[in-house]
């Protein structure tokens, strides 16, 4: 009855089936596993910490009681594929996928911690099941041939998974594996100090292996590869830890897990026809994990950050991998016997983040993310079918309610998938060689070319999803609490004035939402931004530093307001409602005509204008343009500065447009086409000039905006050979001088 109750309590605490982070188990228990496993800097529960950190335990005072139950579903998907014609001359290629039929695994843990407020020294004793990979792939039943060995002629080779072929037709028929680990560890922790702390953990365990069919044993050419009963194997190993917390908030945390040592795996074989096989022994160790990690907790936040390096490639029955050889005396070369070394897996790394927020009163909420690199080479995907356990994202959610000081529910629900296929190709040991005299090799495997017989055009692939319910129960039995405020004294950042929980037990006297040690005016309710101190008016001035408490202000005013934001405080803004010069003592100027510029400024008062032109309009092109197409119309009697008849109206509309721009300066340009002397058509060309500028000034435009210039012949715009081109330079031209 013994025997059995211990057999039980091993498979109960290692039934984890299907792993997440290469074959291990991403965290241990409720709590760690939603915050994505990371515990190494951010000791949450007692669970997570005895697994990742044992220095971290140093935290936890009094007894504590841990346990938890979930279900565990992974879900890999095995497919592969064989090109044209390996089934026989003319057979067509193949194609199929099959899923696992493991189902829900529960997955157990539980973890007891007890120490003393006033003692260095925390224990703990744990039972986790840390490892494991599974798979139960039935044997496929859309076979290319009958049980009479004739073609089927129902077969689909579109929708036949022909790994999973029975071994009389070189498949494995249903796969099947189970590995399981259960571990046992004895936690010390050793307080240097308020801020330090170092930690120890042996570590005994217990595996146990089912393969079928066994890929370690040599296959019967007859009878194919046996199947094997679950083997057994006891482990020891270790692991030690370094913990810092500042006590500001930040934590840092390191660990080393030792390999986990183990005892050959006894493997008692038989064929599928229920005869006698040879035993295989096989080792299997647990690898070293090296973590470390980052914690920060403030307030109602709590975040976690680890990284884990896991040493496959240095762990016996991962190392090697391949076939096993033996010599052959007759072509004197070693060649494989089909049995599998090992899986060949390489180094992973692992990323867990995690996040607690408490914002809501004794129900804490937390969502965690796990990230792991693929141990599987693509070439040695083939010896990794029993363990397709490879998860490269997994996120979380999880929560728990706090009953009462003493007892707490966590909860998490856990969703995994792998980054797409993990696939290679389909091996065969058979031997390269013709020994049937036919002048082709038998089988594609090559010492020297091809060791791992790989099957042109073929393909193993594999992917996986997985989903997690559990719940744990948090019981703790103890701990001195000198303030009666609910936080331990170990965990009481100010034991032994009565404070509140999220702030680690310290006081926030004004209720304002920022503790004592950190509020500037610790008794006047203040804003958080301010360190504390209240802000009546909202003006970003907190009051002590406010000329105008009551009263939204400025900061260039020390919180006293302008009303009409024209620079002048109101205390001393003769028109504090209407915005003026400060030199004006905050009261506007005169703008008759509203263009910006005040009348004891403006040239130009009753007319708007530009700042640039002190107040009076500017010639736009628009303009310039109106006013050169009237001036070149400007004719005169022939050789002479005397206008035409028709003239008049071209000098009118002229004379209109330069009655708005009184303040500009302009200037009456004259020009004459080649013909005569240049003294006779300067002279002319003056006169012409002068004329329409006498004409202005006559009508109103001011003498001293305005002058005449003769220019002859010296600025065609025309060419002087031809009639046109002399009218076009007898012309006058007016522009507002520069």
């Amino acid at each position: 009855m013994i025997h059995k109750s211990i057999k039980l309590f091993l498979i109960l605490f290692s039934s984890m089936a299907i792993a997440q982070t290469g074959h291990l188990m991403q965290g241990v228990g409720a709590v760690n596993m939603s915050m994505g496993g990371a515990a190494t800097a951010q000791p949450l529960d007692i669970s997570g910490t005895m697994q990742w950190n044992p220095a971290a335990l140093s935290v936890f005072d009094g007894s504590i009681l841990k346990f938890d139950i979930g279900a565990f579903e992974g879900v890999p998907e095995l497919s592969s594929s064989l090109p044209a014609g390996m089934l026989g001359q003319g057979a067509p290629g193949t194609f199929g996928k099959t899923k696992s039929e493991l189902g829900y695994m529960p997955m157990p843990a539980i973890g007891f911690a007890w120490g003393k407020e006033d003692s260095k020294h925390t224990f703990g004793i744990s039972a986790f099941g840390i490892s494991g990979f599974g798979v139960d792939f039935p044997q496929e039943t859309n076979l290319p041939v009958g049980s009479d060995g004739n073609p089927n002629p129902n077969w689909d080779p579109n929708s036949s998974n022909a790994i999973l072929y029975p071994q009389n037709l070189m498949g494995f028929g249903n796969l099947h594996s189970e590995y399981m680990l259960l571990q046992v560890g004895f936690t010390w922790a050793y307080n240097f100090s308020e801020k330090f702390s170092i930690g120890l953990q042996p570590t005994f365990n217990y595996s146990s292996l089912i393969l079928e069919p066994n890929p370690l044993a040599r296959p019967s050419q007859t009878k194919g590869y046996p199947i094997s009963e679950s083997a057994s194997a006891i482990g020891f190993g270790g692991q030690i830890g370094l913990f810092y917390d500042s006590l500001n908030g930040f934590k840092i945390g390191a660990s080393y897990k030792t390999p986990q040592y183990f005892s050959e795996l006894d493997f008692k074989n038989t064929y599928l026809d229920g005869s006698s096989a040879d035993n295989v022994k096989f080792t299997m160790n647990y690898p070293a994990i090296y973590s470390i990690g980052l914690g920060y907790s403030k307030g109602i936040v709590d975040i976690a950050l680890d990284y884990r390096y896991v040493d496959y490639e240095s762990t016996e029955g991962f190392e090697k991998y391949g076939w096993e050889t033996q010599l052959n005396p007759m072509i004197r070369q070693e060649i494989p016997t089909g049995a599998v070394n090992g899986f060949g897996w390489q180094n992973i790394s692992v990323v867990s983040a995690g996040l607690q927020l408490k914002a809501i009163n004794r129900l804490p909420l937390r969502f965690g993310y796990t990230y792991s690199s693929n141990p599987i080479q693509d070439e040695l995907t083939f010896f990794s079918t029993p363990a397709t356990a490879i998860i490269a994202h997994a996120f979380q959610f999880g929560l728990s309610y706090e009953v009462s000081d003493a007892f707490r529910i966590d909860a998490v629900y856990h969703y995994g998938m792998s980054d797409g296929k993990t696939s290679g190709n389909l091996l065969n040991p058979t031997p390269a060689m013709d020994f049937n005299g036919d002048g082709f090799p038998d089988g594609p495997w090559d010492a020297d070319n091809n060791p791992l017989g790989k099957i042109p055009g073929s393909e193993v692939a594999y992917e996986m999803t997985t989903q997690m319910f559990m719940l744990g129960l948090n019981f703790n039995l103890g701990g001195k609490d000198t303030d009666g405020d609910g936080v331990k004294d170990k965990d009481d950042m100010c034991p032994e004035v009565a404070g509140l929980e999220q702030f680690n037990g310290c006081p926030d006297t004004d209720g304002d939402g920022i503790q004592d040690s950190e509020d500037k005016c610790p008794k006047e309710a203040g804003l958080a931004k301010y360190n504390g101190c209240p802000d009546s008016d909202g003006d970003g001035f907190i009051d002590s530093e406010d000329m105008c408490p009551e009263v939204a202000g400025l900061e260039q005013f020390n919180g006293c307001p302008d009303t009409d934001g024209d620079g002048a405080m109101d205390s001393q803004d003769e028109c504090p409602n209407e915005a003026g010069p400060i030199e004006n003592k905050g009261c506007p100027l005169v703008d008759t005509d509203g263009d910006g510029v005040p009348d004891d400024q403006d040239n130009c008062p009753n007319v708007a204008g530009s700042s640039s032109n002190f107040g009076c309009p500017e010639v736009t092109e628009a303009v310039q343009k109106e006013i050169t197409d009237l001036a070149r119309a400007i004719y005169f009697t022939t050789g002479k500065d005397s206008f035409t008849d028709e003239t008049q109206i071209r000098l009118e509309g002229i004379d209109r447009i330069l009655a708005e721009y009184t303040a500009s300066q302009f200037v009456v340009e004259g020009h004459t086409d080649s013909t005569g002397s240049d003294k006779i058509n300067n002279k002319l060309s003056q006169k012409r000039a002068d004329a329409v500028m006498n004409y202005l000034i006559e009508n109103g435009f001011p003498a001293e905006n305005i002058e005449a210039v003769g220019f002859g012949s010296a600025k065609p715009i025309g060419d002087n050979t031809t009639s046109k081109g002399r009218q076009a330079n007898r012309r006058v031209e007016i522009y507002t001088k520069e």
